[in-house]
């Protein structure tokens, strides 16, 4: 059925893709026809990914990172995906990113900045590393930074989870080491707290929320730093364990 009814839903997206009305419909068909066929509908991952970034390109209809995280969620841990559901995000990234830089981006569009963040939540449930490892993860955590400050419920509510979920992440799978880029785009997660204050905003209940995480950040930290080289290859001293003490306490 679903087979079937691909051609129609895809030649209504491209007569109709300047309507967001009609365009949501069809993408809220399409995630239901996913979500009901699961592994059944990989036949169609391919040409819908290919039209919903087509389309996604010309007209920035946030449903299409809705149904993006949709298809993640439902083939982010098959291998054979993976590059190619990381390829649609990249691509989605671009006209998104775009959209945003324009004056007062953000407070625009907020259900852009609710689903962008629903899709990069997906990915850091279903496939971290992929995530992690690739380009776009530094200017995904950059907006992600600056849509803290966002007073909008539901696109706040859906930044504070990925970083929620990306923190928790990072330390619950310890992923590779201090050198990639991974550990760069943890590392950076460390400015939110002081951005916040620094702006003078009260924090909402969904960055309290993500605070629970900091006793974990900080088993982390402790780990990272019992890693590093004491010494040199000749002997020297390189640093002290009460150096690594005194530096962890002053971070936490």
């Amino acid at each position: 059925v679903c087979a079937q009814i691909w051609p129609v839903l895809s030649e209504t997206l491209n007569k109709h893709s300047a309507d967001n009305r009609i365009v949501e419909r069809c993408c809220r068909c399409l995630r239901f026809a996913v979500r009901c066929v699961g592994k059944g509908s990989a036949a169609l991952l391919q040409p819908l990914v290919t039209q919903m970034v087509n389309v996604y390109r010309a007209h920035q209809h946030s449903c299409f990172l809705y149904l993006g995280s949709i298809l993640v969620d439902e083939y982010g841990m098959e291998e054979g995906c993976r590059q190619g559901l990381l390829d649609m995000l990249q691509a989605l990234c671009i006209p998104t990113f775009q959209l945003l830089e324009q004056p007062n981006g953000l407070q625009n569009h907020p259900d852009t900045v609710d689903d962008l963040f629903r899709l990069a939540a997906r990915f850091i449930q279903r496939s971290p590393v992929t995530l992690l490892r690739s380009q776009v993860m530094i200017p995904i955590l950059q907006w992600a930074i600056a849509a803290t400050t966002l007073d909008h419920r539901d696109a706040n509510c859906s930044v504070m989870k990925f970083l929620r979920d990306l923190i928790h992440t990072g330390v619950a799978n310890d992923v590779s080491d201090p050198s990639e880029p991974s550990r760069g785009a943890l590392g950076q997660s460390q400015s939110l707290q002081t951005r916040r204050w620094e702006l003078g905003l009260a924090p909402r209940p969904e960055f309290l929320f993500s605070l629970v995480f900091l006793q974990t950040f900080c088993r982390w930290l402790e780990n990272s730093l019992k890693g590093l080289p004491k010494e040199t290859t000749g002997g020297a001293i390189q640093v002290t364990h009460k150096q690594l003490t005194d530096f962890h306490k002053q971070v936490t």
